[in-house]
């Protein structure tokens, strides 16, 4: 288990070129491929999302009023702190509702991984988990006796082998696995 700050999320720019994700973890290799990546990202403005080939994105909205996205013509709201899903290699416009958001981003390559995203926010214990995220602002979590606390956006990475349970707050909790 790794405590990880936001101010270490390592920032990348979109594959199209118009704004920046904040890259919280990935099994990226030294070549840079990746099966899976996970990543919060400010969005600024209306406009399209990069396609990215053969990959399945979970996406919430953390912070602002959310978005509506057009998914190769098909509406799909995002509203705030509920997952959506959809293909990463879809046609996929962004509609901002009410100002600029900032969204959590799993993104995980077909027939090479699998990963699972939820947002939670009842105290108790989390299951089967591999990385948690503060969003909504601090959270407290729980490892064997020790008591985690979480400023907004940081995560605690590397956590399959550890019992976690949720204290107080909100959070994302991603489990991915390759295949």
């Amino acid at each position: 288990m790794r405590i990880q700050r936001s101010s270490e999320h390592i920032p990348m720019p979109w594959a199209n070129g118009r704004g920046t994700s904040y890259e919280i973890a990935s099994d990226r290799s030294e070549a840079g491929e990746w099966t899976w990546r996970l990543a919060m990202a400010p969005v600024n403005e209306d406009g399209p999302f990069s396609r990215i080939e053969c990959v399945n994105r979970s996406l919430a909205v953390v912070e602002g009023a959310g978005m509506l996205l057009s998914v190769d013509r098909k509406k799909l709201q995002c509203l705030p702190m509920q997952v959506v899903r959809f293909r990463g290699d879809a046609v996929t416009e962004a509609a901002l509702t009410d100002g600029p958001i900032m969204d959590i981003n799993l993104m995980v390559r077909r027939k090479e991984a699998e990963g699972e995203m939820a947002m939670v926010s009842d105290a108790g214990l989390l299951n089967g988990v591999s990385i948690v995220v503060a969003v909504g602002g601090s959270a407290q979590v729980k490892s064997g006796d020790s008591i985690i606390e979480l400023e907004r956006h940081d995560s605690v990475l590397e956590c399959d082998a550890d019992a976690m349970s949720l204290v107080s707050g909100t959070v994302c909790v991603v489990s991915v696995k390759r295949l």
